[in-house]
């Protein structure tokens, strides 16, 4: 069984979150070598390039991008163990992954799921890439949502329900302290 370095992963997001290994080296108070040479040896252990040099900017790669999202969901897991671990009662919120065409202006989708960012109770997490692959994990329910520039193709083997964003209705079932939570009061039936 292979096993990861939760150090080197830890190394790795905060480069990715920091876009750069000083900024990173300064948050975790760790000299800038011990990070490149722990990131050196997270891609040696994973067998792909997780950053490619951009100015003096690093930017995650295709694999990295998907890493760093793993990496996000194992630490904010840690925080809620520890959480619970010191007597706290978890609270886990709901979870809504939308996938999102890399085609797709960022401002229209910040638009189309700006009403999602008012429910207190909803982790958003937003998930870029090909249409195709998209839709794949939407077929085996790791999305729940694909926005995208295109309708679904019917020779496609995914069940899809194609609609132009603001033309559909929305609705929300759920006990009523639910739905007085994210539906104002002056919408609630």
């Amino acid at each position: 069984m292979e096993w990861l370095n939760y150090h080197h992963l830890l190394y790795f997001y905060f480069v990715g979150r920091e876009g750069s290994i000083a900024k990173a080296s300064g948050e975790l108070k760790i000299s800038q070598h011990t990070i490149s040479a722990q990131l050196r040896m997270l891609e040696e252990s994973l067998g792909d390039k997780l950053f490619n040099r951009v100015g003096r900017r690093l930017e995650l790669t295709e694999n990295g991008r998907a890493i760093y999202s793993y990496a996000e969901e194992i630490f904010s897991l840690g925080r809620e163990l520890m959480g619970v671990a010191r007597g706290r009662a978890a609270e886990r919120p709901l979870r809504l992954t939308v996938g999102v065409t890399d085609v797709l202006p960022k401002l229209i989708v910040y638009r189309l799921l700006q009403p999602v960012f008012g429910i207190k109770d909803i982790r958003l997490v937003c998930v870029e890439d090909k249409y195709d692959r998209l839709l794949a994990d939407l077929a085996v329910h790791s999305l729940d949502l694909v926005l995208a520039d295109t309708p679904a193709s019917p020779s496609i083997k995914v069940k899809a329900f194609n609609s132009p964003p603001g033309e559909s209705g929305v609705t929300f079932l759920g006990t009523k302290d639910f739905v007085k939570n994210i539906i104002p009061v002056s919408q609630n039936h």
